[in-house]
């Protein structure tokens, strides 16, 4: 019976062993590099459809997000405080439910996080650094840097957040912007720098035949990537130049 009792207790310790062995492993165990990429496109194309901002931009909050997150959507850091794609921590991880929960979303999920993230970047600039005002880069590589300086600085805020700040627009600059540059910004139809009615009105313009526009200006027109130059892309310019949260 004592030797039973002793083998008992062994596999009871070997069991319970295994159970803080897997308490203890890091989340989101499983998510591949296969699933970062896909996912690195869509925050991409979110970032530049949805939210309005050009690619240099996008570039600069990849490398963030790379560096927060590692493109894992399902990702606890800082004990279980800090979650998602922007390891959004205690009171705006708490944020985060409440806003997916009241537009049925899912938490969990890029779609709802995404949303989130925009709807934070335009409502709760005091909790962002209104970082969304430092985000109006040139669209070039050197845009690329500014936006992942700024939105590590103003945005993430870590320690030591100027060399992080400096590291993360290196990214942007070197290993973002080769692969995702745009040499346009959509939505900003007369490459002026900015997305407002003046574009929207030239895209309703063209959709009625009463303005050419060339293959570079039809391109940051096509605002929702569905191969039509309308009035619903004039509709998306005009909420993405007053920074409505409606959603397209």
């Amino acid at each position: 019976m004592k030797r039973i009792s002793i083998r008992f207790k062994s596999a009871v310790s070997c069991l319970l062993a295994v159970v803080i062995l897997l308490a203890c492993a890091p989340l989101g165990v499983g998510f591949t590099k296969a699933s970062a990429a896909g996912v690195k496109q869509q925050i991409f194309d979110f970032i530049t459809t949805e939210m309005g901002l050009n690619s240099a931009a996008a570039c600069g909050i990849l490398a963030n997000i790379e560096k927060e997150s590692d493109f894992n959507p399902n990702l606890y850091g800082d004990g279980g405080t800090s979650y998602g794609i922007c390891q959004w921590h205690n009171t705006r991880f708490t944020a985060l439910k409440n806003y997916c929960q009241k537009q049925g979303y899912s938490w969990t999920s890029l779609k709802g996080q995404l949303n989130y993230l925009k709807y934070e970047l335009y409502n709760c600039k005091s909790d962002t650094g209104n970082v969304i005002s430092h985000l109006n880069v040139p669209n070039t590589a050197n845009g690329a840097y500014t936006a992942g300086y700024n939105w590590c600085y103003y945005f993430e805020r870590p320690a030591n957040k100027e060399a992080k700040s400096q590291s993360r627009g290196n990214l942007a600059k070197n290993t973002y912007w080769p692969v995702f540059k745009i040499e346009f910004n959509l939505g900003d139809v007369n490459s002026d720098g900015n997305v407002n009615s003046t574009d929207a009105l030239l895209v309703i313009e063209f959709s009625v035949g009463k303005r050419t526009l060339n293959d570079t200006q039809k391109k940051a027109g096509d605002t929702n990537s569905d191969g039509k130059i309308n009035s619903r892309d004039a509709l998306i310019i005009l909420q993405a130049s007053t920074g409505k949260e409606d959603q397209y």
